[in-house]
Formats: C-alpha cells, sequence, structure tokens
C-alpha cells in the first residue's frame, strides 16, 4: 500500500512539473513545446530513413528538375500524369536532398513537427473559456498529430503534412481574429497569402481554402464583417495563388491547351489525354448510400481510401458521436432542457473549427475520398470529438466520453503503425549520395529518344541520365487519347536517332536480405578490428555471429589469427533472370500498339538506388515495326 502510494505521488508530481513545464500558460511554454515537438519530428524523420514512396520516384524528383532545364517542349509525360503537376513544392528537396540527404529529412521533419504547436494554439482558442485550456491544448495537438495521415507522411516528399502548417496557421489567423473582435484587418490577408501558397503548392488543398472561407461565414459577429472577412481571405488567397501557380498554368494553356492538364480535361479538351474530369477515381464512393457510411467502412477497410492501410478510429468515432449525441441532444430538447453553447465566452471559434472540419470532409468525399488528403482535418479530429462531446452529450458525461475515444484513436493508429510497421509509404537506408543510377550507353544522346514502358516510376533515373534524349511514357497511367500516340510517333521520328526503352528490372529480395547482413557484418568486424576485439578467444565476436545468424572464421593475417563474420555460402538463382525475361515480353506487347518493337537479346540490366534500397532497371534497344 505504502509503494502504491509513493507510485502515485511521484506521477503526481511528474505530472505537476509536464503541467509547469509544458502547459501553454506563457510565451515560453509555448516556444519550448514548438522546438520540442520539431526536434522530435526531425528525430523521428532521420530514424525512418530515406525517403523512397512511389510519387518521389515518379514525379518529385523529375518535375523539378524539368522546371529547373525547361524540358517541357522535349519531354512527353515521362512522369506519367504526374508529370505537369505545379512543380514548386519539389525544388527545395531536389535542390538539397541528393548532396545532403539526412540533413533534408532532418529540417523536412522539423517543418512537419511545427503542425503540433499550431495544432494546439487552434485548440487553445476553441476552447475559450475552460480554466483547463492550457493544459487541454497541448494534449489535443498531441493527439492531432497521432493522426494516421500524419504519421505516415512524417519527413517524407507527398506533401500532405508539408503543406499542412499553412493551412493550420491560416486557420489560427482566422480563430485569433475571431476571438480578439479586433478592427484591425491584416490577419485576413495573411491568412489568404498562407492558405495561397498552401493551394499553389499542393493543388488538393482546395478543399481547406473552401472549407476556410465557409468557417468565417459561420464565425461570430455582424453578416457585413464576416462577409468582409471572406472576401478579404478570398481575394489574398487567389492573388498568392495566381502569383505563384499562376506562369505554370499559364505555360500548361499555351502547351497543352489546359491550365489543369491533363487533370479536369472533361472541360477543357485538351487533344493529348482523354476527356476525364478527375484522372484518379479509384477511391470515390459509389451512390449516396456508400458515401454516408464512408466515415464507417473505411474504419473497418482502410483499403477504400488508400493504397496502404493507415488505421485510424477518428472518423468513426466523430460519427458515431454525431449521430448519438444530435439523438441525445433531440431528447433533451423534448424535455425542456436548456442547450449548452459551443463556447463559454461566446467568440465563436469552436463553430468555426467544426464547421470547417465537416465542409473540408464533405468537399474531400465528394472530390478525392483519398485517405491522405485528409491530413489537416485529421489533426483535428480530436479537437472536435473533444467539443462535440461537450456539447452534445451530458456534462458529467461529455469529457468521459471524449477522453475514451481521443485516447482509443490514438491507440488504434499506434497499433497499426506498430504491427503493419513505420515505413508507410516507402523507405529506405541511408546513404551518402540520395539516388545513384548506373547510366547506360547511349549512342548519339542528341537525337535520341527513351521510351519508359508501363506505369512504374521510371523518371526519377531522368535527371542523371544524359539530359539531350528525349522522355517519354508509354502505357502508363496518363490518360492518352490517339492523338498522343500520334504526337509520340512524330517526335521520334523528327529526332530521327536511336530509340531505347526502359523499363522495370526485378530485385532478388533475399539477394538484398544478404547484402544488408553482409554490411552489418563488415562493420562488425571493422569496429572489432578496432578494439581489438577479433583476438583470442573472440567471446564477443561469437556472441554477434549467434545472434545475426551468420558464421564466424578465423582469418590468417600478418599480425596473427584474427576473428571475422562471415556470411554462409550463397544460394542457388532465384529465377531473377526469369523475371526479368517475362517484363520484357510485357513490355514487347505494350510497345506494339505504338508500332515499336524490342531488338531482340538487346536488354541489358543497370543498377540504380534510392538511398540505400535498389531500384534496377532494363534497358534495350527498340526499332520502329512497319504498319
Amino acid at each position: 500500500m505504502n509503494l502504491f502510494m509513493r507510485a502515485s505521488a511521484r506521477a503526481h508530481r511528474i505530472g505537476g512539473w509536464l503541467e509547469r513545464r509544458f502547459a501553454f500558460d506563457s510565451r515560453r511554454n509555448v516556444i519550448v513545446a514548438a522546438l520540442a515537438a520539431m526536434g522530435v519530428a526531425a528525430l523521428v524523420s532521420l530514424l525512418r530513413g530515406q525517403d523512397s514512396n512511389w510519387d518521389l520516384r515518379n514525379y518529385h524528383l523529375y518535375n523539378a528538375y524539368a522546371w529547373l532545364t525547361d524540358r517541357i517542349a522535349l519531354d512527353l509525360a515521362p512522369a506519367q500524369m504526374q508529370t505537369y503537376f505545379p512543380p514548386l513544392i519539389d525544388l527545395p528537396y531536389f535542390l538539397l536532398a541528393p548532396r545532403w540527404p539526412m540533413a533534408t529529412a532532418a529540417l523536412l521533419g522539423a517543418w512537419h513537427g511545427l503542425a503540433f504547436v499550431l495544432v494546439s494554439g487552434i485548440a487553445w482558442l476553441a476552447l475559450a473559456g475552460r480554466t483547463d485550456r492550457a493544459r487541454l491544448a497541448p494534449v489535443l495537438g498531441l493527439a492531432g498529430c497521432l493522426s494516421a495521415v500524419f504519421l505516415s507522411e512524417l519527413g517524407n516528399t507527398m506533401g500532405d503534412d508539408t503543406t499542412a502548417p499553412l493551412v493550420l496557421a491560416a486557420l489560427l489567423l482566422m480563430l485569433w481574429k475571431a476571438a480578439s473582435g479586433r478592427a484591425s484587418t491584416w490577419a485576413p490577408w495573411l491568412a489568404g497569402v498562407l492558405l495561397g501558397l498552401a493551394l499553389a503548392l499542393k493543388l488538393t488543398n482546395a478543399i481547406y481554402a473552401i472549407a476556410l472561407g465557409l468557417a468565417v461565414l459561420a464565425g461570430p459577429g455582424p453578416w457585413k464583417r464576416r462577409i468582409a472577412h471572406a472576401a478579404s481571405l478570398t481575394t489574398a488567397t487567389v492573388a498568392m495563388f495566381a502569383l505563384l501557380a499562376g506562369p505554370w498554368m499559364w505555360r500548361m494553356w499555351r502547351t497543352f491547351g489546359n491550365p489543369l492538364f491533363p487533370q479536369f480535361n472533361a472541360w477543357f479538351q485538351a487533344p493529348l489525354a482523354q476527356p476525364l474530369s478527375v484522372a484518379d477515381q479509384r477511391f470515390l464512393p459509389h451512390g449516396i448510400a456508400e458515401a454516408v457510411l464512408r466515415p464507417l467502412s473505411s474504419t473497418a477497410d482502410p483499403f477504400l481510401i488508400s493504397e496502404i492501410p493507415m488505421p485510424q478510429l477518428v472518423w468513426a468515432s466523430l460519427y458515431l458521436l454525431l449521430v448519438g449525441g444530435l439523438c441525445i441532444w433531440v431528447v433533451r430538447r423534448m424535455h425542456g432542457a436548456q442547450p449548452t453553447a459551443f463556447d463559454d465566452d461566446g467568440n465563436g471559434s469552436a463553430r468555426m473549427v467544426l464547421v470547417f472540419l465537416g465542409a473540408a470532409f464533405a468537399i474531400w468525399l465528394g472530390m478525392f475520398s483519398i485517405h491522405r488528403y485528409l491530413a489537416v482535418a485529421e489533426m483535428l479530429g480530436p479537437l472536435a470529438i473533444w467539443l462535440l462531446a461537450r456539447r452534445l452529450l451530458p456534462s458529467r458525461w461529455g469529457a468521459r466520453v471524449a477522453g475514451l475515444a481521443i485516447a482509443g484513436c490514438v491507440a488504434a493508429v499506434l497499433a497499426g503503425m506498430w504491427v503493419i510497421g513505420w515505413k508507410g509509404w516507402g523507405h529506405s537506408g541511408w546513404h551518402d549520395t540520395a539516388f545513384r543510377v548506373e547510366a547506360p550507353v547511349m549512342e548519339q544522346p542528341s537525337r535520341a529518344s527513351v521510351l519508359l514502358v508501363g506505369d512504374e516510376p521510371h523518371s526519377w533515373r531522368v535527371p542523371f541520365l544524359p539530359p539531350e534524349a528525349m522522355y517519354a511514357s508509354v502505357a502508363s497511367n496518363f490518360p492518352e487519347s490517339p492523338a498522343y500516340a500520334q504526337t509520340l510517333a512524330q517526335r521520334v521520328a523528327q529526332r530521327g536517332g536511336p530509340v531505347y526503352a526502359l523499363m522495370v528490372a526485378h530485385v532478388d529480395i533475399e539477394r538484398e536480405r544478404r547484402q544488408r547482413k553482409l554490411e552489418r557484418a563488415e562493420s562488425s568486424n571493422a569496429w572489432a578490428a578496432r578494439f581489438g576485439l577479433d583476438r583470442g578467444d573472440c567471446k564477443l565476436m561469437v556472441r554477434l555471429a549467434k545472434n545475426r545468424r551468420v558464421d564466424l572464421a578465423r582469418v590468417g593475417t600478418a599480425e596473427g589469427v584474427r576473428c571475422r563474420l562471415v556470411l554462409p555460402p550463397e544460394p542457388a538463382d532465384t529465377g531473377l533472370a526469369a523475371l526479368d525475361a517475362a517484363a520484357v515480353v510485357a513490355a514487347q506487347e505494350k510497345l506494339a500498339r505504338y508500332g515499336f518493337a524490342l531488338v531482340p537479346d538487346s536488354c541489358r540490366r543497370h543498377e540504380a538506388f534510392v538511398g540505400a534500397e535498389p531500384f534496377p532497371y532494363q534497358w534495350c534497344k527498340v526499332a520502329a515495326v512497319a504498319p
């Protein structure tokens, strides 16, 4: 009993120390919390390894390279449909990562970690009137950052976490403006600048731009003032977006006839692409019933809204809380109970947060229904659970239900990450050079054409291949029209030089594991030799050999007998050549649709790496086929 009381007292003292140090009751604590969050996020980004996600290999690297070297008129969709996305967001990574991969990852992680203090600030404003908001705000901010999307993209280049601080800062400014009630009008303009920057960097942030405008209209104060603030916000957003993304969209309009090429081509009818509205419709719900139940169904089956499983409970919790809470609220109103207010001091911040979140989710559901685009909304999920529970449930139950729901949401995400792994969208081991490509021999590169075959991400290799050649995708995810194949044939004929095909090569997983094990063994040998642990009975080396399931050999040297960790003999061939040959056959069928054929026995395998992970490719000669 005494032991339990001492443990409880110690836990109370630790909790009190944490509250004094990290509660948002002073500017110093806010700064310390922000720096701590950014530092932890940077460390986690480094621990996860080199970013190697599909989008990075498909277009993030190539798009920045193509913009800087003006390849728009030379190449033809080498990064598939995503070739023509605005490249501004990709420039910093392209300029920094190839030379300083680890420093770039740390900087990216630190920037993502800034979201913690912004979510906490939003919670602090939305909890106006509560005496404990200085303690609750960082807790809800931490819970928001322990969301599925944020953790899965922490430190990577996919852009949702990267633009999230800009959207959150815009929301925070508008909440502060509503809460302060001051006459100054600079806040809506600055919020619009941040929102326009987020939109120019990643077009999917349009859902948050619309949602924030609706939230401002739902804020406190007279309609005239709310409309004025919404107008200022919208004007600044459009102006900033036009300034940053306008030149690129104008270039797309002049080159292809569609400023958003190839998306929304049903409106613009650009000749090279099919007349489709949104290219990626894989995750959109079919029918109203499926849309209404999507928060529940996507929780049960994460693959309904994502290519990788990202377990979460926040949307199901909000859905059930809203439905159940509304039923309780109706019953209470029928019995004459008075409704509680969203904000004790009437500043409208809680209402604005809930309108922002609800509008963003509804727009997302109709436009994309892709989980990772909900990064910002999902970070605000725990705060929304707290606000709804306190509003819709009886006062004695609201805090308990909200606390349990938020704890369950965090536990589900962490358990899912533990089971599935922290690699998320793709990470590899670190290497001094982020990207390495073994370049093939290319005859007459100034006249050559290279066909990137299939929907695998090939274009990340282009910056490391001869820049004089033309690179074009075939049989990719680009929504090709008949004019696409005609344009490709014309460009190849005009260049008049050799034609090559670049296609996938398979990786021997067991061989790669063996290579990593060999690298660890060589590292252990080097450290053992440095400290003289490889001599005599070699007790530590024997233990390492047993733990790492490798052999121990005694090698004679000029200085005597030394112990070394060695690998057992390499197993027999796993059929890698047969897999590559099958890929060649598949590529032959795809190229035939464009009037090309692979030259027999011309394919050669070349190595390429993202960090320490191999992404080899095959390089083949191509000949035109007579019609």
